[in-house]
């Protein structure tokens, strides 16, 4: 097979952005159904994450085949660090819609689950407070929408996730022979 050109691996890279996107918010929803549930609600968020990168590494495996086999580490960050800003910026719109369309208590929801696991332990009154202060600012920021604000979150996810995604280009580069 013949090498696919940087236009078409950027536009199978921000079609996958856009499946992984979709796909992400599915289980980022699916997570939402925890929320009740403190701990679960972080253990279906930790697997959703796993997924995620699962998914995104099998994405960057089809556009390493749709280049014959073979792509060196930079091609391959490239297509997934577009994925990363597609599916991501997917991910900013919609929890913005979520938090204050879709579940406007939310956040209400989450500091009761909270409260009752950290009750569960035993936890000081003091530090339930402090930790709850902590949580209405939390909420406080989510209810105002701030422009800067998320921007900010949305590059440390991109940081965040180029990162992982580093991970997955060492697994899934292949370097052309010399000599074939």
């Amino acid at each position: 097979m013949e090498n696919i050109t940087t236009s078409e691996k950027n536009k199978m890279a921000a079609l996958y952005g856009l499946i992984l996107g979709i796909i992400y918010l599915a289980i980022y929803t699916a997570c939402n159904i925890f929320v009740g549930k403190f701990l679960a609600f972080y253990v279906a968020k930790f697997v959703g994450y796993v997924l995620f990168f699962i998914i995104m590494g099998v994405l960057a495996t089809r556009i390493k085949k749709a280049n014959g086999g073979f792509i060196e580490f930079r091609e391959i960050f490239g297509a997934i660090f577009i994925m990363i800003l597609v599916s991501e910026l997917i991910y900013m719109v919609y929890n913005f819609i979520y938090y204050k369309y879709i579940d406007p208590q939310f956040m209400e929801k989450m500091k009761y689950a909270y409260n009752t696991f950290m009750e569960s332990f035993k936890i000081p009154d003091d530090k339930l407070e402090e930790a709850n202060k902590s949580m209405d600012k939390a909420m406080a920021e989510v209810k105002t929408f701030n422009l800067l604000n998320n921007i900010k979150s949305y590059l440390s996810i991109i940081i965040m996730d180029s990162l992982f995604g580093l991970l997955v280009c060492l697994a899934v580069r292949k370097s052309r022979p010399v000599f074939e």
